[in-house]
Formats: C-alpha cells, sequence, structure tokens
C-alpha cells in the first residue's frame, strides 16, 4: 500500500518557511501542495520544500513544482527544494528541470543559502 501524502510544517522563522512532503505528489495531491505553497507566499516568506520522502511524483507534481516556483520568483521570494528523494531526482533531472528550479542536497544547506542571499 503506498504511503499517503502528506505535508508537514519543517523549522520556520519570519523569513523563510519548510514544508517536508511525504508520499506521492500526483493529481490528487498537487493542487494540497500548490495551496500550503501559496499562503506561504502570502505570507512573504521564503519557502523551502523537503522532498526527501516523496515516493512518487507525477507531471501535475512537477507542474505544481514549476508554478510555485515561478510564482515565488515573480513575487520577489525563493521557492528552494531540499534534499530530493531519488524518484524526483531522476524525474527533475531527466527533463533537465534543475537549471530552473534551485535544489540543495540538504534542508540545512537550503535554509544556510537562505541566509546567505
Amino acid at each position: 500500500m503506498p504511503e499517503p501524502f502528506q505535508i508537514v510544517n519543517g523549522p520556520s522563522d519570519a523569513r523563510v518557511a519548510v514544508l517536508r512532503v511525504s508520499g506521492r505528489l500526483d493529481s490528487a495531491s498537487a493542487g494540497e501542495l500548490a495551496q500550503r505553497c501559496t499562503a506561504i507566499g502570502a505570507s512573504n516568506r521564503d519557502l523551502v520544500l523537503s522532498l526527501e520522502n516523496v515516493s512518487f511524483i507525477a507531471s501535475s507534481g512537477v507542474g505544481a513544482l514549476l508554478a510555485v516556483a515561478e510564482q515565488f520568483r515573480a513575487s520577489g521570494h525563493a521557492m528552494r527544494l531540499a534534499a530530493l528523494s531519488p524518484s524526483v531526482d531522476a524525474v527533475i533531472r531527466l527533463l533537465n528541470l534543475d537549471q530552473f528550479l534551485t535544489i540543495h542536497a540538504t534542508e540545512e544547506a537550503a535554509m544556510a543559502a537562505r541566509k546567505a542571499a
């Protein structure tokens, strides 16, 4: 049985929020992810999305990541991906999306890059 989709708040502060995503990122869950990310963008914070426990990503999930990244860019904020699971990493690199998305090996590296910016 596949792991249920879940978004858990990670360590956050006034400038950046961390969301830890797990399970399948597909058409059934992409909207929920986009909605949670939009709420963070409305609070004028940057976003770190930890995808370490995403077991599967469909085209709708990829589309949600790209839409959220563009939304944050347009608002003058940053969205960083952290700790990509092997399945997410394979899809991102296969589609050459690593040139459009800011990716860090760990949450800690993403947070450090945010503080350095």
